[in-house]
């Protein structure tokens, strides 16, 4: 399978190769679904990062005998869409690695 990186860092070329061996690689459906992972993985982390530190706001609170509900609340909030984007994600990762057994093998 080839190396996404190698398209990550200039698809050109190897498209220019593939043709070459008779193989019309989709660039279009390639940039879109790496621009949507882009997306989603970027707010995924955000996500991830807020629910971070959320949970260390909780911690600090309860330590200190305050209410802390309103950021247990926006923790779990933030459970549902995290778990939607980590299953998008994991959707994106899938398609890309379809298209990219699609692409014949060779020494790049």
């Amino acid at each position: 399978m080839l190396d996404i990186q190698l398209l990550r860092k200039d698809v050109q070329p190897i498209v220019e190769r593939l043709a070459g061996r008779g193989f019309a690689f989709d660039v279009a459906a390639f940039q879109s679904l790496e621009s949507e992972r882009k997306d989603v993985q970027t707010r995924t982390q955000e996500l991830q990062a807020r629910r971070n530190s959320l949970s260390k706001q909780v911690g600090m609170l309860k330590g200190k005998g305050a209410d802390a509900s309103a950021a247990m609340q926006e923790v779990a909030g933030l459970a549902d869409e995290l778990k939607t984007a980590e299953v998008r994600l994991t959707d994106i990762h899938a398609k890309l690695e379809a298209l990219l057994l699609l692409v014949p093998t060779a020494h790049w």
